[in-house]
């Protein structure tokens, strides 16, 4: 029956119907009765169906356009597939057809609502489940199969059952894996749907191309590789597709990681590209695969992922920022990474990147992840970022703020069970209110942040209170000194307001000032704000407002009854009130919080309270101390927070604790004034506990115990104070708790005088006779004893008498009318001088230094009230101190003089202090003292201009900080250590003199030459400086008339000091203002006139005949020494090649070679400028055989071996050495100078000053040397030294074995054409040219006239000039330069070369000529021919073919006509020694160069013409003789002068 309905159904379908219904019909009922067909079925069925395969195989059928029948067709297909399988009923061309309309069907996959889905899905599932899609490979339907999975990856959602989605994977996965080749379009469809929302593909899409692959990983591997490396070279056949190559590579890291191992170079290689664009899209690519959940990083990746790190040094910011993000989301993904110690390490390195948004996402970064993982985050790295707090940047550092407020409320939720150490986060609340110093913060923003953003907003009065002592017991000085002064301020800002309040209380009746007083008010209120101006236009806005509401909200935050949450609501209510548009809501906000009791009120009063008996109970003494501490902060403030805690306040002082009882008294001393009352009401015994702690507590205790008492009685403590005086004296006698008993004895002194005068005179004899006069017991003494803290228990005691005695000199009140205090001055001094009352007193060194230290801070203090009653001697063994023997002595002394000035309770003289502390320029000492000697000056600067606006006409110098130079100078002149201002003093003694005023005087005028480089000198105080050390130098020593020569030479040493550190614009002539200084240092002496009536020449504004003649010798030897130095560690860092920018960044290596040709090009530009131009031709020739500069490239130079070179040339300190010589040898004229420049101001010498006790010798061989100079001026010739110059030739015959010495070491060249030159011992003395005294004064004189050049340290060169006169008296010349500068020269202590003399003396000087000239012997030359092939130039410009002097003047120089210019020719050369010099001058280029450089200098200077050959020898040497001598050391003017020993011998 089914087999009839069968062929009934293949005859209708081989004629099918026109109507599209009934062939669907149709169509149906075959693909039904075919569905109930199983696989190869019996053969009467498969004929049956044989018309049924026959109909589906017209192609009209197949062709159709309907979609219905489409998938009813193909429906029918497959299942005759299934039937026949393996074997198809159809011709290859007809399975094509079929399988084309099968692979059609699926793209209505997509729309699972039509009729027609169910029939789709079946199709594909068929088509996977029975593999007959494999036919498809078998008919090379490639583009079909291609089209198959671009459908698939089109079609396909998340919307599709997991059936569905299962067929195409499998269709997919079966056909890759029986292809033989994998086509290229196929896998291009295939990777196309990979990347993340990608247009057209769906996630699903994207999930299916990663399990295909991941399945058929083998047979992709190749192909995925080749498309991969295509694409991101660019080169290959694939390098113009669409695929997206990092996409496919993110996610292929997902399914097939090994398939990318071979692609990791190419990433690299995008990573280190130029190109910012490929840069970006690779650090986007790493930064997503490293930020994969649960997925590691793979060996084969870490060459990558180092190099991604490297891209936080990135040059482009915005890179560095991606790059930050991604390394943040990696260890979010997971924190325990191997790498998470090398990510965070990366990021705090760029903390200090130079771009404050990176500094802020890295900081952001750090903070997140602290957020994300804070049990296990370091504390360290978060200490890190809290130090942006400090950035340059504000909004870096507001930023910073709220990020640690973030870090800091999450550990307060966390762990509020005291899991966490404390240390680790309780530092934070620290570090934000020392921000409180930085004017980019407003004091209300910080308390904001400690009231709101620290704490959780459910936290408790308890738990804040609990934190607050924590994190305080951590505060440092300047943290407390901070919190103190938001108080402060806030007390302030309180008082003011409720005087304002009161006012507008006030009826205008009764106050006609009132608005003159509210006026007074609010410009007192507001300078407590950052922006006074403004915030005073603000509050007269406020003053015209009518809303009462505003002022009841206003009394109630400045009541101290209010609660901490009704203060809340109270600001909540008044910032409603005014809204957010009010153009006072925002100044509104900050001054209710300013007014307001948030920060510190009753509440936390009473939990410090509580905290600090609950920790007294568990035995943790730190957090007892800080609650104390907090509580003595508030007190001092704000006593009336302390009302209602008087029960508190006795029940811990009878506690037994001595912390409790220390810190209990300290706020009764603070706040007892204020609750006396309610005090005295709540217990009557604590009247005789604060005394029990004044006679048998510690020091500690008695101090503040007393100052308790006098503030909680009503009669200011006379009563009690009294009844304890008596104890107290009696106590003495006994020698019971001494150390107790004095300090509060001290403290009546200060508090009650009248009583303490009582028995002033038992306690003063007791402490002098029973303690400072006593001497150590013989067991107490020890040898051993040698560390600053083992000091006797009687050097204590003497300690605390000095004290009690200091005490009483400095009463709170009448302290001038107290007598006596000479006496105690005089003890005083003796422990200063002897370390003890008496020299006769055995004691250690330890307690020497002890009481010296503490008889200094004696004087110190008592200087507040008795400075002009303390003798100029006691002052100066005072200052002493800081040159004690023992380093915590000067420590400990230096601190307390600091602090003092600091607080502004001494006198700013006592900074000499820090100045006689130092010897030397290289101490640690050194840079302490000029620290506080900047803070110091600030200081005084603060307080001058205060004076000066207050009391504009009056002389107010002592206010000045200049003014310390005063006492400076005479301290400098009285110290031990100041030298004899002779003649006879070695310059090195003058070391801590010229230190100590160069310090002071360059910190004053110039200030932080690191914070304020290229900042000008302070014009106003140079004109103060200069005044006083004219009235020094007008004034006597009122101490000792014979240190008045000093004070004046040290005046004059100070005025060279100055010339040296202000600018030339500032004239100092007109600055005769007279000073009046200390009149107990000083006093005025008239001048005398001068009987001859002569006009002193004044030099700089000084008088030449009252200067010492040797400060500026000083000056100059000791700036010497240090630019010696710093040359010294220039030349070290000068041939290096930076590989990082400033602030830390790695250079890119385009930028690197950059600098390399950069340095080339300026070498080439110096040694084009620093020589004469050559003709067209000679340069063409140059330029041809030159050889090639090693800094300049060309596009074929290998660059990465260049600079390869060049790193091996850093490393090999032989090869570069040897380098810098060879340059410096070769390059003679100047050529490393950059360009022309200036000439500076000559303030260093290059000379050494020789001893003043030379050997014979060295007197023998320096006359030797002068007679040189006297016979033959215009003839002499710089011998080069043994290092880098050395003569090779001489001028008699004596001298042949010289020659042959030299001709030898002349064949000796280098690879660079340079002559190794033989080490010579050099001559000293040559430099100066200048005549010793006892020899004839003539030599100075004949100098008139003479050209030479003197050298300029800071230059580094000559400059030429003529020599106009001479002072004999003053042994000084006038020497004009060539550019117009003149200068008056001591010609002895200069450095300076003789170059020519006048014609007219030339010619003078002729007597008879001069016989013969010896020529230096050529190589290979007979004596004969060393005549015949002189040259035409001066015999003191005579040069070899390697650029070296050719020939040596004879001790008498031969006749000289008087001829400027004198042209000489050569004599004939024969045809053996023309090829001899043609061989020499195409053997050595460089050689040709250094001597046409040497002509080139001497044509220059105007005294060389072009030569001519000539035959007579006599007349070219007597005309050689009479050219102007030039030194030939032109080139080399940064050598000294120098001859050797050997040479001066010959000469003679």
């Amino acid at each position: 029956m089914a087999e009839q309905r069968l062929r009934e159904l293949g005859e209708k379908l081989e004629a099918p119907p026109s109507s599209k219904d009934e062939l669907a019909e149709l169509l149906q009922q075959t693909a039904t009765n075919l569905a109930e067909i199983d696989q190869s079925p019996l053969p009467s069925v498969l004929d049956s169906l044989k018309k049924v395969f026959n109909a589906f195989s017209n192609e009209k059928l197949l062709k159709t356009e309907d979609e219905n029948v489409k998938v009813l067709i193909a429906t029918s297909v497959c299942e005759i597939t299934r039937i026949t399988a393996p074997e198809a009923p159809y011709t290859d061309e007809v399975l094509k057809d079929i399988f084309e309309l099968i692979v059609g069907t699926f793209g209505g996959l997509n729309d699972q609502n039509s009729p027609t889905y169910e029939r789709r899905v079946n199709i594909i599932d068929m088509l996977a489940r029975y593999r007959s899609c494999v036919v498809m490979l078998d008919l090379d339907c490639n583009d079909l199969i291609n089209d198959m999975f671009r459908t698939f990856f089109t079609v396909v959602s998340d919307e599709h059952s997991e059936n569905v989605i299962e067929a195409m994977q499998t269709i997919m996965v079966v056909i890759i894996e029986e292809s033989e080749e994998i086509q290229e379009n196929i896998l291009l469809t295939i990777l196309s749907a990979l990347g993340k929302n990608k247009p057209g593909y769906s996630a699903t899409a994207r999930k299916l191309a990663q399990t295909v692959i991941s399945s058929c990983v083998d047979k992709l591997e190749a192909a995925i590789k080749q498309v991969l490396e295509s694409s991101i070279s660019g080169e290959g056949a694939f390098s113009e597709n669409s695929v997206d190559h990092h996409a496919v590579i993110f996610d292929l890291y997902q399914c097939g990681p090994g398939i990318l191992t071979g692609i990791v170079p190419y990433i690299t290689s995008e990573l280190l590209t130029d190109k910012l664009e490929v840069r970006g899209k690779a650090v986007e690519l790493i930064g997503e695969i490293i930020s994969l959940p649960n997925a590691p990083i793979l060996d084969s990746f870490k060459p990558v992922f180092a190099e991604f790190l490297k891209r936080l040094t990135d040059r482009n910011a915005d890179l560095r920022i991606s790059v930050i993000n991604h390394l943040k989301n990696c260890l979010i993904s997971n924190p325990a990474r191997p790498e998470s110690s090398q990510i965070i390490q990366a990021l705090c390195d760029r903390l200090l990147d130079y771009d404050e948004n990176v500094r802020k996402n890295v900081v952001s970064a750090i903070c997140d992840l602290a957020l994300h993982s804070l049990d296990n985050f370091s504390t360290e790295t978060i200490k890190l970022v809290a130090e942006r707090l400090r950035d340059t940047s504000i909004s870096v550092k507001k930023y910073t703020m709220e990020r640690l407020s973030d870090i800091y409320r999450l550990y307060c939720e966390k762990f509020s069970d005291d899991s966490k150490n404390a240390d680790d986060f309780e530092w934070i609340p620290g570090k934000i209110l020392k921000c409180l110093y930085d004017k980019d913060f407003r004091p209300e923003t910080i308390e904001l942040t400690m009231i709101d953003s620290l704490f959780p907003v459910e936290f408790s009065i308890k738990d804040r209170a609990k934190h607050w002592v924590m994190f305080f017991s951590g505060f440092d000085k300047i943290e407390t000194k901070a919190f103190e002064q938001i108080l402060l301020q806030k007390q302030r800002l309180q008082q003011e307001m409720q005087k304002y309040l009161s006012l507008r209380q006030t009826p205008q009746e009764e106050a006609p000032d009132l608005q003159k007083r509210i006026t007074a008010c609010f410009r007192s209120m507001s300078r407590l704000f950052t922006e006074p101006a403004k915030s005073e236009e603000n509050l007269n806005e406020l003053n015209q407002l009518k809303d009462e509401n505003i002022w009841k909200i206003l009394n109630a935050l400045l009541d101290p009854d209010t609660s901490f949450q009704q203060a809340k609501s109270s600001r909540d209510e008044l910032l409603k009130i005014l809204e957010e548009k009010h153009p006072l809501y925002e100044f509104m906000s900050m001054l209710s919080i300013r007014c307001s009791f948030q920060l510190i009120n009753k509440e936390f009063v009473k939990e410090f309270f509580t905290e600090a008996s609950e920790q007294k109970s568990k035995g943790n003494p730190t957090l007892v101390s800080s609650s104390m501490n907090l509580l003595t902060v508030i007190a001092s403030f704000f006593p009336l927070l302390l009302a209602g805690t008087e029960e508190a306040i006795v029940g811990l002082l009878k506690e037994d604790n001595e912390i409790l009882k220390e810190g209990i008294a300290h706020v009764l001393a603070k706040a007892g004034g204020t609750i006396r009352e309610t005090l005295a009401n709540s217990s009557s015994s604590i009247d005789l506990l604060l005394e029990r702690l004044c006679l048998e507590g510690s020091r500690k205790q008695a101090k503040y115990s007393v100052h308790a008492l006098a503030a909680i009685t009503k009669d200011d403590g006379l009563k009690s104070l009294s009844v304890l005086y008596k104890k107290l004296v009696d106590m003495l006698e006994e020698k019971v708790h001494l150390p107790s008993a004095l300090q509060s004895l001290g403290c009546i002194a200060q508090i009650a005088m009248p009583i303490f005068e009582t028995r002033e005179e038992e306690i003063v004899g007791f402490i002098n006779s029973k303690i400072l006069e006593c001497g150590n017991k013989a067991d107490e003494i020890s040898p051993s004893k040698s560390e600053w803290g083992e000091k006797t228990e009687s050097c204590k005691l003497k300690i605390y008498g000095i004290k009690t005695l200091v005490k009483s000199y400095l009463p709170s009140k009448d302290a001038h009318a107290r007598k006596g205090i000479e006496k105690f001055l005089g003890i005083l001094k003796n422990i200063l001088s002897f370390g003890d009352v008496s020299p006769n007193i055995n004691s250690s060194a330890i307690d020497k230094a002890h009481l010296r230290l503490a008889s200094a801070k004696a004087i110190l203090r008592l200087s507040r009230q008795w400075d002009s009653q303390i003798p100029v001697d006691i002052f100066y063994l005072t200052l002493r101190i800081s040159q004690d023997e023992n380093p915590e002595s000067r420590k400990l002394f230096l601190g307390k003089v600091h602090q003092y000035i600091k607080e502004r309770v001494l006198d700013a003289k006592y900074a000499c202090a820090f100045l006689l502390s130092i010897s030397n320029y290289h101490t640690p000492e050194f840079q302490e003292c000029k620290r506080d000697l900047l803070e110091v000056i600030q200081i005084c600067q603060q307080v001058k201009t205060r004076q000066l606006s207050v009391q504009a006409d009056m002389n107010l110098y002592t206010s000045y900080p200049e003014y310390i130079l005063a006492y400076l100078i005479h301290a400098i002149s009285h110290d031990p250590s100041c030298p004899s201002f002779d003649d006879g003093t070695d310059l090195d003694a003058f070391g801590p003199t010229y230190w100590r005023l160069y310090l002071f005087l360059s910190v004053l005028l110039i200030g932080d030459e690191k914070s304020q480089a290229g900042s000008a000198p302070n014009k106003e105080s140079f004109t103060t400086v200069f005044s006083i050390l004219n009235s020094i130098k007008s004034s006597q020593d009122s101490i000792d008339a014979n240190k008045t020569q000093s004070l004046h030479a040290i005046s004059d040493l100070a005025l060279v000091i100055i010339k040296r550190l202000v600018p030339e614009e500032l004239e100092i002539s007109s600055l005769t203002e007279q000073v009046l200084l200390p009149n107990q240092l000083y006093k005025t002496v008239e001048k005398k006139e001068e009987e001859n009536g002569e006009k002193k020449e004044e030099e700089n504004g000084m008088e030449e005949e009252n200067v010492w003649s040797r400060a500026e010798s000083v000056v100059l030897h000791f700036e010497a020494l240090k630019v010696e130095e710093k040359e010294a560690v220039d030349e070290e860092n000068e041939t290096l090649i930076p590989v990082t920018d400033g602030d830390g960044n790695e250079l890119p290596l385009g930028q690197m070679l950059k600098i390399i040709k950069a340095q080339g090009s300026k070498k080439k530009k110096s040694s084009k400028e620093n020589s004469k131009p050559k003709p067209k031709e000679k340069e063409k020739s140059k330029e041809k055989e030159k050889p090639k500069d090693p800094f300049e490239f060309d596009d074929d130079d290998d660059i990465l071996g260049v600079v390869r070179d060049i790193n091996s040339s850093k490393k090999d300190p032989k090869k570069d050495s040897k380098k810098r010589e060879i340059e410096k040898s070769g390059n003679s004229s100047g050529s490393g100078i950059i360009g022309p420049t200036p000439k500076k101001k000559r303030s260093v010498p290059a000379v050494q000053r020789t001893p003043q006790k030379k050997s014979e010798e060295k007197k023998k061989s320096e006359e030797k040397t002068l007679k040189i100079i006297k016979n033959e001026k215009e003839n002499v010739k710089e011998v080069k030294s043994g290092k880098e110059k050395g003569s090779k030739s001489t001028a008699s015959k004596e001298s042949a074995s010289v020659q042959e010495s030299s001709k030898k070491s002349g064949d000796n060249k280098d690879s660079n054409g340079l002559v190794n030159k033989r080490k010579r011992e050099s001559l000293p003395s040559l430099e100066k040219c200048a005549t010793k005294s006892g020899e004839n004064e003539a030599e100075g004189e004949e100098l008139i006239g003479c050209k030479i050049k003197v050298w300029w340290p800071l230059d580094k060169k000559y400059y030429e000039g003529a020599v106009k006169s001479y002072d004999s008296i003053k042994k000084k010349h006038k020497v004009k330069y060539d550019d117009g500068d003149v200068e008056i020269l001591n010609l002895a202590k200069e450095k300076w070369k003789l170059i020519s003399t006048p014609a007219k003396k030339q010619k003078t000087e002729q007597k008879t000529p001069n016989k013969a000239l010896s020529i230096e012997k050529k190589p290979g030359s007979s004596s004969s021919q060393q005549k015949s092939s002189a040259k035409k130039t001066p015999i003191s410009e005579k040069k070899s073919s390697t650029g070296r002097p050719r020939g040596r003047p004879r001790k008498n120089p031969p006749p000289e006509e008087p001829k400027e210019d004198i042209e000489m020719e050569d004599p004939p050369k024969s045809e053996s020694e023309k090829e001899e010099e043609e061989e020499k001058e195409t053997k050595s280029e460089e050689d040709k160069e250094g001597e046409e450089k040497g002509e080139d200098d001497g044509a220059s200077s105007g005294e060389k013409n072009e030569n001519k050959s000539e035959g007579n020898e006599e007349e070219k040497e007597e005309k050689a003789a009479s050219s102007g001598a030039k030194s030939e050391e032109a080139d080399k003017e940064d050598e000294p002068m120098s001859m050797s020993k050997e040479d001066v011998d010959k000469s003679e």
